[in-house]
């Protein structure tokens, strides 16, 4: 018997088996096919229009002086005078005295050049004298006249040489000072009140305020972008390009008019760009429109847009929409993508000038594709509806209001700006104008946010006034309400346990006689006589209930339990 039940148990089993994968493999629930719908991509698009474009030529150049010159001495002497903007940065106006040097030395010549010039004089008249005498003799033949006409051509000669002489150390004396030649600014002072300068010593370098030149390099294709008065006539007949100098200063950009004048007399050899000359009227001087806009001063570095030729029939791309060198997609009237091949006249820093390529009203993809295929399904948005991601400022708005909001367990009233403050105005402001610039989902989603933490609020709200007011207590009868048990203090056993605690905690010498060692404590004594004891044995219980630790709550329906983090508050026992 137990051999047969030990064979038709696993037959029987295996039978068993069988039979569930049949009712399983029967009962199985019907696959449903459902169809796959792939998104096609998002990519940002913008419509190109031809149009007559004058299409700008960015480079860089140094600022240069108009005027320079270096200040050489032409005389030797002791340095006297200095003027006091005779500094390195200096400012000085025109015909402004300098440089002083000691003219004691011209002087001295001054008064022999005159006493030169008046021994001259006197041999020139006694030779005029005696021609004159001996013209009238009428045995005088004519060899000695013409002997008596050279003596007085020599001494008139003698006379004009002290006379220059005496004029060029009168020269050689007003040098001696040194004025300003115009309105400028010094470069470089060299000079020192009492050193000594010979002829040929540099004593320094100053330049003209009135205007400055930026050297501007141009390659060929700029060049071709650009009409340049390279010929005498072409600068004499036609119109100087516009340029504007930019420069960044104390994070502000700011920008200056000017004008190319000229272009320099060849290409330089060492990188095959032609120079060409920009000046700039009055680079010191204030613009309204541009209230703190720094000096345009020598040296400094600039960023310059020349205004080039007018074309017809140039289409204007974001830079960003170009691929491959030379290679564009736009987007078909089907939504799908089409690469095309553009002519292109000029790159610059944010566009792209194309010839041809292009059509009228055609979109062009802004957006960097990881994969792109001729053919592509996409979907396509707006540049002007795009909201590019950008580093959220700081809003500071509220940092100056002063809210403090204490913890919700102390009990105390949070204290709410005034609505009318023009601060809380303002950031209300800043608040919905940054609410209006999101797009519809992202408004969604605040409000999505908002309606949670509002219903957040309602539930922390239900669960607090789940504790009825003590004015609502009713108090409670003497058969269902037992009164607590006392200890020697006259204090109930949890709330004698407690203070024991608090006690415990406490330093010694804080202790007096006068005061309890559980410091905000009240005894039975100092309660209020007409508080109803069913009111004080509602509190005890109520902070017992919060002080129990987990495990402990009571899960009656429609109860909550808050559990709190900072110290209870006082406890108040009744008299008993």
């Amino acid at each position: 018997m137990n051999r047969a039940l030990k064979i038709a148990l696993p037959v029987m089993a295996i039978i068993v088996a069988v039979l569930v994968s049949i009712i399983l493999f029967s009962s199985r629930p019907e696959v449903e096919h459902k169809e796959l719908h792939i998104k096609a991509p998002l990519v940002t698009v913008t419509t190109v229009q031809a149009e007559s474009l004058s299409i700008p030529v960015f480079t860089r150049g140094t600022v240069t002086p108009g005027t320079e010159i270096q200040l050489i001495s032409e005389v030797s002497g002791q340095v006297l005078e200095l003027s006091p903007h005779f500094a390195n940065g200096g400012f000085f106006r025109k015909d402004e005295v300098l440089v002083r040097v000691d003219p004691v030395e011209y002087e001295v010549n001054i008064k022999r050049a005159e006493a030169s010039k008046a021994q001259a004089y006197q041999v020139k008249l006694q030779a005029e004298a005696e021609k004159k005498a001996r013209s009238r003799i009428k045995s005088t033949n004519s060899s000695q006249l013409a002997n008596y006409e050279v003596q007085y051509l020599q001494a008139k000669a003698q006379y004009d040489a002290a006379v220059a002489e005496l004029e060029a150390v009168k020269l050689q004396k007003a040098r001696t000072t040194i004025r300003a030649p115009f309105d400028g600014r010094v470069r470089i002072a060299a000079l020192n009140i009492g050193q000594y300068v010979r002829p040929g010593q540099q004593m320094g370098a100053i330049y003209a305020v009135d205007v400055a030149e930026v050297r501007l390099p141009l390659s060929d294709r700029q060049l071709s972008l650009v009409d340049v008065p390279t010929r005498f006539q072409d600068s004499v007949d036609k119109e100087f390009p516009t340029v504007t100098l930019s420069e960044t200063f104390a994070g502000r950009t700011y920008t200056w008019k000017g004008e190319v004048v000229r272009a320099e007399g060849g290409v330089d050899e060492r990188n095959r760009l032609l120079y060409v000359v920009a000046r700039v009227n009055d680079p010191y001087g204030a613009d309204p429109n541009q209230p703190g806009r720094p000096e345009l001063v020598a040296g400094s570095f600039v960023e310059a847009t020349i205004d080039g030729r007018k074309f017809d029939g140039i289409y204007q791309v974001p830079r960003k929409a170009l691929r491959n060198g030379a290679q564009i997609w736009v987007v078909s009237d089907d939504n799908r993508l089409k690469e095309k091949e553009v002519a292109i006249i000029y790159k610059s820093k944010d566009h792209v000038y194309v010839s041809s390529g292009l059509q009228d009203g055609e979109q062009v993809v802004l957006s960097q594709m990881d994969i792109a295929v001729d053919g592509m399904k996409v979907r396509t948005q707006r540049s002007e509806d795009f909201n590019y991601e950008t580093q959220p400022e700081q809003n500071t708005a509220f940092d100056d209001l002063n809210v403090s909001v204490p913890p919700a367990t102390t009990g105390k009233e949070i204290n709410i700006p005034d609505l009318n403050d023009p601060r809380v105005k303002k950031a209300a402001e800043q608040a919905k104008a940054h609410y209006d610039g999101l797009s519809q989902q992202q408004k969604a989603q605040v409000e999505s946010s908002v309606e949670g933490v509002v219903e957040q609020a309602k539930n922390l709200q239900q669960a607090i006034t789940q504790k009825k007011p003590e004015s609502d207590v009713v108090e409670a009868e003497p058969e269902t309400v037992a009164p607590p048990v006392e200890n020697d203090t006259g204090m109930s056993p949890f709330a004698a346990q407690l203070e024991a605690d608090i006690a415990s905690q406490q330093k010694p010498e804080q202790e007096t006689p006068e005061q309890p060692a559980a410091s905000g404590q009240q005894t039975a004594d100092q309660q209020e006589p007409d508080q109803p004891v069913s009111e004080q044995v509602q509190a005890e219980q109520d902070t017992a209930e919060q002080s129990a630790p987990e495990g402990t709550s009571d899960n009656s329906p429609g109860k909550i339990t808050i559990s709190t983090v900072a110290a209870p508050e006082p406890l108040v026992e009744a008299r008993q």
